[in-house]
């Protein structure tokens, strides 16, 4: 069937974009005009779509979004790399590969690689990937799947720790969403602190958190969900959410040692997972709970709330060998000085 290969948003939105992921059986929130829309307000990301057109119906049959990042540094050219989350969505293989040709002709001159990180079994459509020069790696998640259950069955089958954990802490916290720009903030602040302290990765700019409250919360695409002790913000959660779906945590903290027996970031993780239920939403997904084949001490705080743990791995291609291993390099020694 003739059709037309576009990078155009406007375009693409015009020919059903929305409504194409929305139906898609993997849809997700990472390939909606949303996230784009998101992406691009971000300072220092470039997000990049590429979709299929039906020449007849004019209405979109494929479309794959991505984003280029780079760190505001000196060394910013080696920080280059492009992240897509979720394959390329399409109707067919053959449509697939299409719009994997499109990424990678457009990515091959800007990203140093390409990160493809799935969200569901790509298991038997390896094949478009490795013909593009792409290479699977292992990668684990953990996934609780919500539909149809209550609050009492999501418990039950947590660790019997766990569960206490979250009765006790909301013996004296409380949860809620976040409401006001000082409340972003506070939740702000202590994930940066986070960050800065315990994690070592960088976080995105302060534009993306404002372009998240402002864009994607009122939209219906974004939550923040805060722990609070009284009026005070002491841990929280942001989360995507593919409507009718599945909510994604994306970025979690709380001040764990400052209150230890409320455990704030467990009662911040179980905001996300409850609300899932309550909305009648398919699954929470944890995003990512490490390689295999490496320790990963997040990986069992995540596996005590009762998800079930899959390997959906990801595709990676280095379009810049030099250039990446002089960043990797550059990336070790600041660990190391660190």
């Amino acid at each position: 069937m003739p059709h037309l290969l576009l990078d155009d948003p406007i375009q693409l939105l015009k020919a059903g974009w929305e409504e194409y992921v929305l139906q898609h059986a993997d849809g997700c929130f990472f390939q909606t005009p949303q996230a784009y829309r998101l992406f691009a307000e971000t300072a220092g990301y470039e997000p990049l779509v590429v979709g299929l057109i039906d020449e007849n119906t004019k209405r979109i049959k494929g479309v794959f979004v991505s984003v280029l990042q780079q760190e505001n540094t000196i060394y910013r050219t080696l920080t280059r790399r492009s992240i897509a989350w979720g394959a390329p969505l399409a109707g067919s293989p053959h449509d697939s590969q299409e719009l994997l040709k499109a990424y990678d002709d457009r990515l091959r001159h800007k990203a140093i690689y390409s990160q493809i990180r799935n969200l569901n079994n790509q298991s038997e459509t390896k094949t478009p990937f490795e013909a593009f020069g792409y290479q699977y790696k292992s990668h684990l998640n953990s996934i609780v799947s919500t539909k149809g259950r209550n609050e009492n069955e999501l418990l039950t089958a947590m660790s019997k720790s766990r569960a206490r954990q979250i009765r006790k802490g909301l013996e004296k916290a409380s949860i809620a969403e976040a409401v006001t720009e000082q409340e972003f903030l506070a939740y702000h602040s202590i994930l940066s602190r986070l960050y800065k302290n315990k994690v070592g990765k960088p976080l995105p700019p302060t534009s993306f958190f404002k372009a998240f409250r402002e864009t994607i919360i009122p939209n219906g695409y974004g939550k923040l969900f805060l722990v609070k002790l009284q009026n005070e913000v002491i841990g929280g959660i942001l989360c995507a959410v593919m409507p009718g779906k599945a909510i994604y945590e994306w970025y979690i903290a709380g001040l764990d040692d400052e209150y230890r027996e409320i455990y704030p970031s467990v009662l911040a993780t179980w905001a996300a997972i409850r609300h899932a239920a309550n909305a009648g939403l398919d699954h929470f997904d944890f995003l990512g709970a490490g390689s295999p084949d490496s320790a990963y001490g997040v990986r069992e705080f995540k596996e005590r709330f009762g998800g079930e743990t899959v390997e959906y791995g990801r595709f990676e291609k280095v379009h810049h060998p030099v250039l990446m291993k002089i960043g990797t390099f550059g990336i070790r020694m600041k660990q190391w000085i660190r």
